[in-house]
């Protein structure tokens, strides 16, 4: 029997096809991804007409008379003409200069509505306000209010927290509580007023169905004119400008991308089956030159030195230092220092907390010398040692 035998021509042919395919099934499972990603789903967002979603409440104050809006997709920063803001659930770290512009707009006579749940980010507004967070001893569903408001009714509210609030400051008034401890409270601000609560679920579509509920937020909103500007954070929920795409991103994501890189690859197939080389044989070097780690250092602090760049060594070491002692505590190492040294004291008693943040702020300087460089660095890595040790 004659054996059966595949030309050239014949295996370039099914290599081709099974390009075909596989370029097929990635085009596929790339829009698969991309469709995924524009599902996911932002609780608390005023986009979102799921459970724990916004959308509710931003159509009802529209249809009430109000102008709203939404703080998105470009450089956070609040209308003049804003006389409301609910910040709700944020999943973004708000940072402080952010908090201190936002509070300097309350204090302008605005009012803000500020509902966070407590996550593993920055909130820089609990810091600016000196409130923290407060763990339940069980999770609480539902909340009266114990303090007269308007029109709203001193039956239960819907909630889901497992927080409280907990403000080291007088100027408060508490609208709810569970355990003797605030879930809703007023402060003062300037000529302003803020709401402060641990539990954004208040304003969830679902829950707005409660007449409690909806009493409560027609209550928040009812010293602010009809007509006026009345703003959702949306930039904190994950909603901020995208950046131009760079050219590989385009590649991978275009499919003109998939298309040249289809091309290439059969041009590369058929010039490999055809056995033509890309280039003149190199021969290959008995031994091969390495620099040392040293020299790749010294180089690297020669280009800092004649940059003048001791505050971003400083900055590298400050977060070094902070990553390093924090890891075995799972700190994130972002979180301002007086909230990251109050947090590794509580973890750490025997730490010596004086000296740390006597070197925090060392490496916070930048106008330092060559010689306070070294030596700051050098009591930073010498703590941290030490530190770890313990």
């Amino acid at each position: 029997m004659k054996r059966l035998r595949f030309s050239r021509d014949v295996w370039l042919l099914i290599a081709l096809f099974v390009a075909l395919i596989g370029f097929t099934a990635f085009i596929a499972l790339r829009q698969r991804e991309r469709q995924v990603q524009q599902e996911i789903f932002v609780p608390y967002s005023s986009h979102s007409a799921r459970t724990e979603g916004a959308l509710a409440l931003y159509t009802w104050l529209e249809q009430i008379g109000y102008r709203v809006e939404r703080i998105e997709n470009r450089a956070f920063q609040i209308m003049e003409n804003t006389r409301l803001l609910f910040i709700l659930g944020p999943t973004e770290t708000i940072e402080d200069d952010e908090a201190e512009y936002i509070l300097q707009w309350v204090g302008r006579g605005n009012t803000l509505v500020l509902a966070d749940r407590a996550g593993f980010f920055s909130n820089g507004l609990f810091s600016e306000l000196d409130v923290e967070f407060d763990s339940l001893a069980e999770r609480v569903n539902r909340t009266a209010l114990i303090q007269p408001f308007m029109d709203a009714a001193h039956a239960d509210l819907q909630i889901d927290t497992f927080n409280a609030l907990e403000l080291k400051r007088a100027d408060f008034v508490t609208y709810a509580q569970a355990e003797n401890k605030p879930l809703i409270a007023r402060l003062a601000q300037g000529s302003g007023t803020i709401w402060i609560s641990t539990t954004p679920e208040i304003f969830a579509n679902e829950n707005l169905r409660s007449e409690n509920n909806a009493k409560f937020a027609a209550a928040l909103v009812s010293t602010i004119p009809r007509g006026s500007l009345i703003a959702f954070d949306e930039y904190h929920l994950g909603f901020k400008p995208e950046f131009a795409s760079s050219f590989m991103d385009v590649l991978y994501d275009r499919p003109w991308g998939w298309g040249v890189l289809f091309t290439i690859g059969l041009l590369f197939g058929y010039l490999a089956l055809n056995g033509q080389r890309l280039g003149r044989v190199m021969p290959i070097p008995k031994a091969l030159a390495r620099r040392s780690p040293s020299e790749y250092v010294t180089s690297m602090a020669n280009l800092f030195r004649r940059a003048n760049k001791r505050g971003m060594v400083l900055q590298h070491y400050r977060h070094s230092l902070k990553r390093r002692l924090g890891r075995p505590y799972h700190l994130n190492p972002e979180l301002a220092d007086e909230r990251y040294i109050e947090m590794l004291a509580r973890l750490r008693p025997d730490l010596d907390r004086h000296e740390l943040v006597r070197i925090l702020n060392s490496l916070r300087r930048t106008d330092t010398s060559e010689a306070d460089l070294v030596k700051t660095i050098e009591q930073a890595v010498t703590f941290g040692g030490r530190a770890i040790k313990k």
